[in-house]
């Protein structure tokens, strides 16, 4: 019989996605991923980085460990690089292996960081009395979060099968995936609330909608030679696959009317016309267990190990008296 799972489970535990934002500049200016469009405080002169006069060379790099990034005297080395990958969700890390621009940004903002740091040592930064404290504290804070980590590792064969299906039959709902729709559009563009540009888009489309419906021509011709989104316009005016909640609310109506292969009217917009061609459709579905296995197997397993690592903390405090004293805890936080 299958255990009861609650419905713990939020969106981003079980996200398959990768959300990396990543703050850095490269040495041509910031690094960002494109993605295609869908349808429709005065400084103190001491806090100011001091660049040497010669750069120091970077570590050379070992057989063993070798260096994947330098900046100047600092670098990261093929294993520093791993052991972050590995730290990562799985689904963030694969996606993170795939996505160069994003991991190059990562490297990018570790060698700056790693240089501030030298920066500050070499000002004995780390000598002020506050700063002692708090490296104190925070070396506290990673013993305490390792040690309680190891204590409440949970045991090698959990979960099970029949806890994994019972926690996927639990959450159903955080593995829906919505009706999809791949579509592909042609935009006409007409300045904002110009009244006779968009009278103009709206002739220039119906005279396309006709061509496509009479099979005088392709969609893909048309919207590589007509369509003013050129990033769709390039693959013929494909913009793949999309849930209902990336479409403008115009175009939801008409796209959920629609049968595949089924070419729109005109759809007026404030700044121009689109035509939507619907290539195919996929209906609402549950992504099956064998998808999810590995994130839930994660979420279980961090879950079971946060209950471990409380009740080891409760039963400590259990296991002896808290004495508290009101008089100077009063005359503290007065």
């Amino acid at each position: 019989m299958y255990q009861h799972y609650p419905k713990f489970f939020t969106q981003s535990a079980i996200a398959l996605g990768l959300t990396a934002a990543l703050a850095g500049c490269g040495q041509n200016g910031d690094a960002q991923a494109q993605q295609p469009a869908p349808a429709g405080t005065e400084q103190q002169a001491a806090a100011q980085p001091v660049a040497p006069a010669v750069a120091p060379v970077a570590q050379a790099a070992s057989e063993t460990d070798p260096v994947v990034a330098t900046l100047g005297a600092v670098s990261v080395s093929q294993d520093e690089l791993q052991r972050f990958l590995q730290a990562l969700p799985a689904p963030q890390r694969d996606a993170m292996r795939k996505d160069r621009v994003v991991l190059e940004q990562w490297l990018r903002t570790r060698l700056a960081e790693k240089a501030v740091v030298d920066q500050a040592k070499a000002q004995d930064w780390d000598d002020k009395p506050e700063i002692r404290q708090t490296i104190e504290e925070a070396q506290n804070q990673v013993i305490l979060h390792s040690y309680l980590q190891s204590v409440a590792e949970p045991a090698a064969d959990f979960p099970s099968e029949q806890e994994l299906q019972a926690a996927y039959e639990a959450n159903q709902a955080q593995f829906q995936v919505p009706a999809m729709y791949r579509i592909s559009q042609i935009f006409l563009a007409a300045p904002q609330d110009d009244a006779q540009a968009l009278a103009r888009a709206k002739k220039e489309a119906d005279g396309l909608v006709k061509q496509l419906r009479e099979g005088k021509a392709a969609f893909a011709e048309l919207a590589k030679a007509h369509s003013d989104e050129q990033v769709s316009a390039q693959r013929g005016g494909d913009n793949g696959y999309l849930p209902l909640a990336q479409l403008v609310p115009a175009m939801r109506t008409v796209v959920t009317k629609m049968t595949a292969g089924q070419i729109s009217d005109p759809i007026m917009q404030p700044a121009g016309v689109h035509i939507l061609h619907l290539t195919d459709r996929r209906e609402a579905s549950v992504r099956p267990i064998d998808e999810v296995k590995p994130a839930l197997r994660d979420a279980l397993r961090r879950q079971r190990q946060q209950e471990a690592a409380q009740a080891y903390v409760a039963g400590m405090l259990n296991a002896g008296t808290v004495s508290i004293d009101g008089k100077v805890l009063s005359a503290a936080v007065e």
